[in-house]
């Protein structure tokens, strides 16, 4: 792989833009407090393997991700006029700071199931495709800089401090088990873990602890100030990942959810009046044993004309002197904190509340992160059909993303921004998901016809 913090910002602005224009940026955002989401509810906690409204599900397949920034909002309703950086001017707004962030998730689930042993005890096996990049402290100007190849940019002086960067592309295979651990007659306690087999297929990283940067307009030159470290898997290459090589892993979810039963006179058996969950997700990471690192002395200046002749890498090399280390490397996963409460309005009409936190930082060189996001999301749930309108505030956004999410028997589809996105001309972040599964629903009895 020939590619640095310069290739981690330019990739980023065209993975968003082709995700722009073909929606193919996903979450599950919304769609995993539903009683039936069944495996994808595991995404949320694991505890959820125990699912009284559920005998079993096979899961076929569901994808789901997430792009997002605090540097470029996008005017979506004018995406196909944006053919170069003037148009990008345009049709977009720009808030170039010291330290912008990006982030993008996706994440493919294969084919699982999930199964009630009995009222007390489940499993489910579940598989995983996911990659996560991670872009912290850029600053806004030099990215425009290098990424303007018609010398469009603005002079600027800058400091960048804790600049990072992380690709991380990894498959999952998960066995989760899950039992009640109290029950009572009114509530109900139940936990449950997820061990994970990780295959990585590689990664790469970039940071520095102080970078500053002076653009000049004419004559387009840019002098860098500080250093800059980066490094790659064996035999990784962003631009053709393959499967072929895949490093050991091993992972763990943990979760608990306590359940305070319905005790009106409608109340179905396998209802509830309010529920509240806790996780922690995405424990554990991949070793690299041959991972490559350069650390760059970037004390220099040079035009920018030479990017329209010659790749990131090659300027680095012809520029700036480094050196090489090869060292056994841990690529950490994007460990978190979630947190949801649901309460039942009445048996089909519910409103829950949900709070996701990363546990990791940053400057935990090298590590995936998640955003932190706080969201409300009221739905109606029967058994064959939901409908959910998540309303959320996602680190990095500025503003709320509301989306509109359905389950129609085995199909899931949504977004949990579509909304805010066709009516703001501001969009700084794009989602959808869909999945497909064969649920084995129970059906529900009240409990005033025992």
């Amino acid at each position: 792989m020939k590619n640095t913090l310069f290739y981690f910002a330019a990739f980023f602005l065209a993975f968003q833009f082709q995700s722009a224009t073909q929606g193919f940026s996903q979450t599950l955002l919304g769609a995993q407090i539903d009683n039936r989401a069944g495996i994808k509810g595991l995404t949320l906690n694991p505890a959820n393997v125990i699912n009284p409204r559920l005998k079993a599900e096979i899961h076929i397949f569901s994808g789901s991700g997430y792009v997002g920034n605090d540097y470029i909002g996008i005017n979506l309703g004018k995406i196909e006029e944006i053919s170069n950086f003037r148009s990008l001017q345009e049709n977009s707004s720009l808030n170039p700071q010291p330290d912008n962030n990006f982030v993008g998730n996706l994440d493919l689930m294969g084919p699982g199931f999930q199964l009630n042993l009995s009222p007390k005890h489940s499993i489910a096996l579940t598989t995983r495709m996911r990659t996560f990049f991670n872009l912290n402290n850029i600053g806004g100007e030099f990215l425009e800089s290098i990424s303007n190849q018609e010398g469009e940019s603005n002079s600027y002086e800058l400091l960048m401090q804790d600049l990072s960067g992380i690709f991380h592309l990894w498959g999952e295979i998960g066995l989760t088990y899950g039992r009640v651990i109290i029950d009572q007659e009114n509530y109900s306690i139940r936990g449950a873990a997820t061990l994970k087999y990780l295959g990585g297929a590689g990664g790469a990283v970039g940071s520095s602890s102080v970078l500053g940067a002076l653009y000049l307009e004419r004559p387009n030159t840019l002098t860098t100030r500080g250093d800059f470290q980066y490094g790659y898997s064996s035999s990784f290459d962003i631009e053709n990942v393959t499967f072929n090589d895949l490093r050991s892993g091993f992972g763990m979810d943990v979760g608990f959810i306590f359940e305070l039963d319905d005790d009106t006179d409608r109340a179905y058996m396998d209802g509830y009046k309010f529920k509240a969950g806790i996780s922690v997700m995405d424990i554990g990471g991949i070793k690299y044993d041959e991972f490559s690192l350069w650390n760059y002395d970037m004390d220099n200046t040079l035009s920018l004309d030479e990017f329209d002749e010659n790749n990131f890498q090659d300027i680095l090399e012809e520029n700036y002197v480094s050196t090489r280390t090869d060292r056994a490397t841990n690529l950490g996963m994007p460990t978190s904190l979630q947190i949801f409460a649901d309460y039942a309005i009445t048996n089909r009409f519910y409103v829950s509340a949900h709070g996701s936190l990363s546990i990791r930082n940053h400057q935990e060189i090298p590590v995936s992160q998640i955003v932190n996001n706080v969201m409300i999301t009221p739905r109606m749930e029967t058994g064959w059909f939901s409908v959910y309108s998540p309303i959320s505030y996602r680190q990095y956004e500025g503003a709320i993303a509301w989306g509109v999410g359905f389950r129609l028997g085995p199909v899931t589809i949504g977004s949990a921004s579509i909304l805010t996105n066709l009516l703001s001309k501001n969009s700084r972040s794009i989602d959808a998901y869909f999945g497909a599964q064969v649920p084995i629903y129970r059906k529900g009895t009240r409990k005033n016809q025992n």
